[in-house]
């Protein structure tokens, strides 16, 4: 772990040197095991969106990333929860997964237990990619421990095992598990040399012969470890605890989750609260594992109100219970466990120990039910240890010496606030924060992952929040180096909703909004928070929004001023030329924002402020020198590349993307492109279905990749497949608004033609779009697809309007093309497909409405349609024979096949 650490030391001193020294940080997280490596990770992002120079000391004596609980190497010893569910970090579940899959194996299953040993490599890993990407942030590693902590002027001053002490900004305690405890232990017990009171440590292996027994104290999550670990030929284990309850396993196949119960306002009893918990139990249809994880979003709530004497009384009566449905195994291992106690390996006693005596034999251990095991081993598999106050960490006993902290109700930890500092006996509180089981008495729930997680974000946020404010005046700084006029803590926040907006994922709109109620004069944060609302369809007010972006416009700078003029113009002109010639203006003033390319360019996740694909092209392109291999861009330029028709370099710009960041919306939406184009459906359908399940579950375009996946099931012909798709992913409600009338309405008009539906009924559909929105399009793009949409439903009233609109806007496409596309679809509704096919043949400009190549062929399927309606066939044949040189399709194949041998070549029907 040497060069690990100066490995950190040197990524960081890379980044380092772009920030100035005049206002340096320092903080010391005491504790390297999961707690320590993810309050480190989550400090080193806050910290780097500051623009400060930042040093984080990582204090621990041992190996990063282990701790009590992945210090093990032993490939038997498996995580307790699956692996979709431990990722480091609360905005991306499946970062683990992916991990695994990366690093382990390729098809790791997502209800897969993994090998402890991996979670240790794991979060080392992630934490050494943290910090490589956190500019201005250096990890100094401490090897040793923390004996003290004292106030130090403004600042705090901690003191190490090796007699040096270093002056530090804030703390945080990431001490994990305390020392087991071994009050328990009958004093000729805790003598005996064959007494193991700490089992992880290495050199407590005792010589344990064939035909020994072992008895293991305990019968927690602590005893299936360690019965693994000394089980073997010949050794019968014992395992007494004073309940005899085995950890219970995870379901083989889980059901879906269940919804968290309502809890009652004001104080709970334990009485109510154990009410609660078994009529929730009823109202899952007995299946307790499924009520059991339900409580876990309320289940800090259900403490909260709880009074001290109910919570002490749950310690006292239920806790064991309570334990052990919430903390279960990896089902193999329960099975493991079974099989023993089934063959006499492995022996359960409901029993306390009460007595003890050396032998030449072992140790001779009597139980309260008479029992009395000569053991060659004893193991303290009790769990963690007492409270604070009786703790032997010479950390903890200064810390409560010296006032810095005070004990919680039920000494099971430190009274916290609600970021996690240290409550003080008096005075200010001090700048200490903790993590993980010390603030077990203010959650209960605080030694799962899940819950570690969300405290580390939560800490570092607020730790860094309340750091002196630097004398320097330096402003803090986006991704891509642009300064941003905002209190640090807004700044993290937009930041971090800016890397959503980038990645085409959801929940950017709820970053924005807490950075602007962090910093409400955070004006470019309001200006995006009402681009979000008018584009993305947020929930957002967007008068209000922008209202207040130009009321503290005075406050930005001219660069941010520009842009709330940019989005200004684009809410109050969309689509005309005055709004999209100020964007283009802006990105050659600016071309490091890439929020403003992202805009300007017509993709997945905003309309474009480009007429034509090259145009779009051109400025993709042209960007080069600016972003280089920057993963987003890549991303951007693979889409570009895919409508360039220059496939392979295009799937491996969005596979070099993809490598660094999973979850790149735009290289997705480049590769799922590739698939398509180049006829690959199989393939492509496998692919996409898999990302939508694990990395693209939170898309904000989620939508528009199930859309994707069910063109590949269009193309093969499988029906069942895109209704089924539809029914679970695109109908109503779980899209609505402009998706549903782009992706849902979309599919079903082209199911339609193509016969997967024999009826469509888009009524839901268009329920869900604003109805000025079919006849007043904002955007050509969306003014084809309002068209299509109002054709499927008959709408002959509202095409007339939606005519009379494109032909009245200022914007050439829609006068060439969005209007003459609603002329010829009215003689469809009007009943003369023959009209329609001829207006629709000769429609120009189709490449001009945006969107891209496979959303424009709508107009080349309702074409063939057309055709087939007007007895017409060799039309459709000649557009069908066109696309199947451009792609392979199964069922266009079949189609054309169809239309050949009804009227073979030279013979065309009446109509033509």
């Amino acid at each position: 772990m040497d060069g690990e650490g100066d490995h950190y030391a040197q990524v960081s001193a890379h980044t380092l040197s772009t920030v100035p020294m005049s206002a340096p940080v320092v903080v010391a997280v005491v504790g390297g095991g999961a707690s320590g490596c993810l309050a480190t990770a989550q400090l080193a992002r806050s910290a780097a969106v500051t623009g400060r120079g930042f040093t984080i000391l990582l204090v621990e004596p041992g190996d990063v990333g282990e701790g009590l609980a992945y210090s093990t190497r032993d490939p038997r010893h498996r995580l307790n929860v699956p692996a979709a569910k431990m990722s480091a970090f609360d905005d991306d579940p499946l970062h683990f997964l992916r991990w695994l899959r990366r690093h382990v194996a390729v098809d790791f299953p997502a209800g897969g237990f993994a090998p402890r040993q991996f979670y240790a490599d794991y979060l080392r890993h992630t934490l050494e990619e943290t910090l490589r990407a956190a500019n201005g942030v250096r990890c100094k590693r401490v090897y040793a421990r923390a004996t003290d902590v004292r106030r130090h002027g403004r600042r705090l001053r901690l003191t190490l095992d090796d007699g040096t002490s270093h002056p530090v900004d804030g703390v945080v305690l990431a001490l994990g598990h305390g020392a087991a405890t071994t009050s328990w232990a009958p004093s000729a017990l805790a003598r005996s040399p064959r007494f193991i009171s700490e089992p992880w440590r290495e050199d407590t292996r005792a010589h344990v012969p064939a035909g020994s027994d072992v008895l293991l104290v305990g019968a927690g999550l602590t005893m299936a470890d360690l019965a693994q670990r000394w089980s073997r030929a010949g050794v019968r284990l014992h395992v007494t605890s004073r309940h005899g309850l085995l950890p219970l396993p995870h379901a083989t196949d889980p059901a879906p989750p269940l919804a968290p119960p309502q809890l009652p306002a004001g104080p709970i009893t334990l009485g109510q609260a154990r009410r609660l918990v078994f009529a929730h139990i009823r109202a899952a249809d007995g299946d307790w594992r499924r009520a059991v994880d339900a409580l876990r979003p309320v289940t800090t709530e259900l403490w909260s109100r709880l009074d001290t004497a109910d919570r002490s009384r749950f310690l006292a009566t239920t806790v064991r219970r309570w334990d052990q449905v919430r903390h279960r195994v990896d089902p193999a291992i329960h099975a493991w466990l079974e099989q023993r106690r089934t063959e006499g390996s492995l022996v359960v006693h409901t029993a306390q120990v009460v007595d003890a005596r050396d032998t030449e034999a072992g140790v001779e251990v009597s139980l309260s039910d008479g029992s009395r095991i000569v053991a060659a081993a004893v193991l303290n598999c009790t769990g963690a240890g007492s409270g604070v106050r009786t703790s032997h960490d010479p950390l903890v006993m200064n810390l409560l010496a010296a006032g810095l902290a005070t004990p919680d109700a039920l000494d099971l930890g430190f009274a916290t606030d609600a970021s996690g500092q240290l409550v003080a006996a008096d005075g200010p509180r001090p700048a200490i924060w903790a993590i993980g089981p010390l603030r077990r008495g203010e959650l209960w729930e605080s030694t799962a992952m899940p819950e570690i997680r969300s405290q580390a974000a939560t800490l570092a946020r607020a730790l860094v929040a309340a750091l002196p404010t630097p004398r320097t005046g330096q402003r803090v700084h986006d991704p891509y180096g642009l300064p941003l006029t905002a209190s640090p803590a807004a700044a993290g926040r937009y930041v971090a909703g800016l890397g959503r907006i980038l990645r085409v994922r959801s929940g950017a709109e709820t970053l924005v909004a807490e950075a602007v109620a962090a910093d409400p004069q955070f004006a470019l944060g309001q200006a995006v928070l009402a681009l979000l609302g008018a584009e993305w369809g947020a929930d957002v007010d967007v008068t209000t929004a922008l209202r207040e972006a130009q009321r503290h416009a005075g406050r930005a700078d001219e660069r941010e001023q520009r842009f709330i003029d940019v989005v200004a113009a684009r809410i109050h002109e969309p689509g005309s030329a005055g709004s999209a010639a100020a964007l283009l203006s802006y990105i050659q003033a600016y071309p490091e924002d890439a929020l403003a390319v992202s805009i300007a360019v017509p993709t997945i996740a905003f309309s474009g402020a480009t007429e034509l694909p090259a145009e779009a092209w051109a400025l993709v392109e042209g960007l080069a020198p600016v972003y280089r291999d920057d993963w987003w861009y890549r991303g951007l330029l693979a889409f570009t590349r895919q409508e360039q028709e220059r496939w392979d370099e295009a799937a491996e710009l969005a596979a070099l993307s993809l490598a660094v960041e999973p979850t790149a919306g735009h290289a997705v939406h480049a590769k799922t492109h590739v698939h398509f184009e180049t006829g690959d459906h199989e393939a492509g359908l496998a692919w996409l279905d898999a990302w939508i399940s694990t990395c693209g579950s939170d898309s904000s375009h989620r939508a528009h990749f199930s859309w994707h996946a069910a063109m590949h099931e269009l193309a093969l012909g499988d029906d069942n497949a895109v209704r089924a798709r539809y029914r679970a992913q695109l109908a109503p409600p779980s899209v609505a608004g402009v998706r549903a009338l782009i992706d849902s309405a979309s599919l079903l008009w082209r199911g339609f033609t193509a016969g997967t539906w024999t009826s469509v009924e888009l009524g839901p559909v268009l329920a869900t779009v604003p109805g000025d929105l079919l006849v007043n399009p904002p955007t050509p793009f969306v003014g084809l697809h309002a068209a299509i949409a109002l054709a499927a439903t008959g709408d002959c009233q509202r095409l007339a309007q939606l005519r009379r609109s494109a032909a009245a806007r200022s914007n050439t496409v829609f006068t060439d093309t969005v209007a003459p596309l609603a002329d010829a679809l009215i003689h469809l509704v009007l009943g003369d497909p023959d009209r329609a096919t001829d207006a629709l043949t000769a429609l120009s400009g189709v490449e001009r409405l945006g969107g891209s190549a496979a959303q424009r062929e709508i107009v080349e399927d309702t074409t063939i349609y057309c055709a087939i309606q007007a007895g017409r066939p060799g039309t459709a044949q000649s557009l069908l024979q066109n696309r199947l040189h451009r792609r392979c399709s199964p069922r266009d194949a079949h189609l054309h096949t169809h239309l050949r041998a009804d009227h073979p070549a030279g013979h065309p029907s009446p109509a033509e």
